[in-house]
């Protein structure tokens, strides 16, 4: 007991001080922001992506704790405590300074290739092919001057006394502590390469295997929303890894859920042509209005998808976007008369939209509040990522941008061929 607390008092102990560690776990934050918050989508999708981060994330500041400790100078070995690495005495054959770097040279490479997890070897390996030593480390970044700390390996390696025969080189005591350090660090090295596997995986899957045709899309129609909202939505999910444009159709329904003979439905958007994107894994909306006997009857609607085309943009989740009046320079609000409307796209990738002026009628008390007309605003319009456009207002709605309660923007696309 005596002989280890002489040894444990013996041992020289040199901080490394360097910011450069803490590269990946800024990174890996950054990079699942970009991936989220952004829309960067190269990635596969998010439920590989958040296990397979936090892996690599807690290795990664764990790793960044561990290289700050820089190295362990004993009676019996040096220790690299980024990857744990414990460097006998008898295999190491100089401690010397090469440039800018403290490199420690061993006799037996492959005894210190072992003494690490198999993915934190690479960089070994780059260390022995680069400065032909298993440790390289910048000398400028020690908390003691690297002569001195030489002078110490060299010190301490002279006084080593191996014990007798290879059976005393090959089997080391290892106070617990020590051996606990190895473990979790070869632990979490492992579970690293696994979370990078996992990200990986879901990258080959998006980018490889096609995804499915037909993505989910979920339907809910909402009657009325309460007062200073749009009346008579239909809300709209894709669920699906890819852009879509559904062309729909509609079943007027009462309360009973029985159909309304003799209704009709217009749309605002044109869902019902084809013309609403609805990006992956995103949500989008469309206004419906009813004609004909007991069109103020209709509760709800049963949605019938005719036919979807799958689109390449938006390539990923997309925000929904607005659409500010102008009258000149002057930014103006509904029933105020409009000349222009800027558009900014929030979204880190070039999309296409359209654009309708909403007119709405008065409604009876109790009533859901109807669209009268919806007007379109210009054609299709493309905004580069993250840029604003402005759109002049013409036509018929120049004329009318006072009766303009609503004006929206919404993802589409050219109008598909008629019968498509």
């Amino acid at each position: 007991m005596t002989g280890i607390s002489t040894m444990a008092s013996q041992d020289e102990r040199i901080a490394y001080r360097s910011h450069a560690v803490w590269f990946w776990p800024v990174f890996w934050p950054v990079a699942i922001a970009l991936r989220w918050f952004l829309g960067w989508d190269a990635g596969g999708p998010m439920v590989l992506w958040i296990p397979g981060i936090a892996l690599l994330e807690t290795n990664a500041i764990l790793t960044a704790l561990r290289a700050r400790r820089g190295l362990t100078l004993a009676a019996d070995e040096i220790t690299w405590h980024k990857y744990e690495m414990r460097l006998s005495w008898s295999n190491v054959t100089a401690v010397e300074q090469r440039g800018r770097r403290l490199v420690v040279r061993v006799g037996e490479p492959g005894q210190a290739l072992e003494d690490v997890a198999l993915p934190a070897r690479p960089e070994v390996h780059a260390n022995l092919r680069r400065f032909g030593a298993p440790i390289a480390v910048r000398a400028g970044r020690l908390a003691r001057p690297a002569a001195e700390v030489v002078e110490i390996a060299g010190r301490l390696r002279e006084a080593y006394e191996p014990s007798s025969g290879l059976k005393g080189f090959l089997i080391r005591d290892t106070p617990p502590e020590q051996e606990r350090a190895r473990r979790s660090a070869r632990l979490w090295i492992t579970l690293a390469s696994l979370g990078l596997g996992v990200v990986l995986f879901g990258a080959v899957i998006v980018n490889i295997v096609p995804s499915s045709p037909d993505p989910e899309i979920a339907f809910v129609f909402k009657r009325t929303t309460g007062p200073g909202y749009i009346d008579q939505v239909l809300h709209m999910t894709n669920y699906g890894l890819t852009a879509t444009a559904p062309t729909l159709g509609f079943v007027p329904l009462d309360r009973a859920g029985h159909v309304l003979p003799g209704v009709t439905v217009r749309t605002a958007y044109g869902s019902d042509r084809g013309l609403v994107v609805l990006p992956p894994r995103s949500p989008g909306i469309d206004v419906l209005a009813f004609d004909g006997p007991g069109f103020r009857d209709v509760a709800d609607v049963r949605v019938t998808v005719r036919h979807r085309d799958r689109l390449r943009r938006p390539a990923s989740a997309a925000e929904e976007l607005h659409a500010r009046r102008l009258l000149g320079t002057r930014f103006t609000e509904a029933p105020q008369d409009f000349d222009t409307l800027l558009l900014h796209n929030t979204n880190g990738v070039a999309v296409t939209v359209r654009m309708v002026c909403i007119l709405w009628e008065d409604p009876p008390p109790g009533a859901a509040q109807q669209m009268l007309r919806s007007l379109p605003i210009g054609g299709l319009v493309s905004i580069a990522a993250f840029d604003e456009i402005r759109v002049p207002v013409t036509g018929p709605v120049r004329s009318l941008a006072r009766g303009c309660g609503s004006v929206k923007v919404y993802y589409s696309r050219p109008a598909p061929p008629v019968g498509a």
